[in-house]
């Protein structure tokens, strides 16, 4: 699995799941695909896909300001 974070504070792409609980962040089942996504969105220089590692989670957490257990992810609706 493979997420977009940003790449000036590690900020991962999120989606909000509504009544007052935490976004989720959204992931993408290949590299390609989430390449794409950025590319379609025109923010590829300022967001770069990242591998979902405990290192990267660890980072996401942080920036989240989260330990990593706490995150909770959502699949891109891919065709």
């Amino acid at each position: 699995m493979f997420a977009v974070v940003s790449k000036s504070d590690g900020f991962p792409v999120s989606r909000s799941a509504g009544d007052d609980k935490p976004a989720l962040v959204v992931t993408w089942t290949s590299d390609a695909k989430a390449k794409a996504f950025i590319a379609s969105k025109g923010i590829d220089a300022d967001y770069k896909v990242v591998a979902l590692t405990e290192d990267t989670l660890n980072s996401m957490a942080q920036a989240l300001g989260c330990v990593a257990e706490a995150i909770d992810f959502d699949s891109y609706p891919e065709q």
